[in-house]
């Protein structure tokens, strides 16, 4: 704004270039490949839902780790890295089949997740929630567990039921541990 021949710089006209580096992410994906996951072609739809997240982690630069589930215990099949195409083959040839360890993959899960320092960690749990397996003995008693645990990611619950055929233990667990909860026909 010139008056009367000289130069006023207003504080509006100023800019302040910032540079906001994007934040270190994990995404730690718990996938049930159990036997109640085979019916209906629930654990092709869950795959599916994976591929989705996993294709948000490649586009957003961050590490991804899988953790499967199924017969006794949890496995780590992909560790976190950055390479999307090892979890991709390892999608490709997943086995399904037996129980559902979900308390001990969940935990597995936090565990893997508190000992992140660097980046933040999302875990994404996708299961039919039909646990077969309990750390306590119970379903009660492995709620309350989960819930007592300290958490250090952000949980994202996803249904792999409908709403009007899930048994609820999802929804309470989302519940209990303040995670997101979604029906996986929400997010197809």
């Amino acid at each position: 704004m010139r008056q009367s021949g000289s130069l006023v710089i207003q504080p509006d006209h100023l800019m302040e270039k910032i540079r906001a580096s994007q934040g270190e992410g994990l995404c730690i994906l718990v996938l049930d490949v159990s036997s109640s996951m085979r019916l209906e072609r629930k654990i092709r739809l869950a795959k599916t839902l994976t591929w989705q997240f996993l294709q948000q982690s490649y586009e957003k630069r961050n590490r991804v780790a899988l953790i499967c589930f199924r017969g006794s215990s949890p496995q780590l099949l992909v560790p976190p890295t950055r390479d999307h195409r090892a979890v991709d083959e390892v999608l490709d040839h997943i086995p399904s089949g037996g129980k559902t360890p979900l308390t001990a993959a969940l935990l597995q899960a936090l565990e893997l997740a508190e000992h992140e320092h660097r980046a933040a960690v999302t875990i994404v749990l996708i299961s039919d929630g039909r646990p077969t397996v309990f750390q306590t003995g119970t379903l009660a008693g492995d709620m309350r567990l989960l819930a007592a645990q300290q958490l250090h990611a952000q949980l994202v619950f996803v249904t792999t039921e409908t709403c009007a055929r899930s048994l609820g233990f999802m929804e309470e667990l989302a519940a209990a541990v303040n995670a997101e909860h979604y029906y996986l026909e929400d997010l197809l």
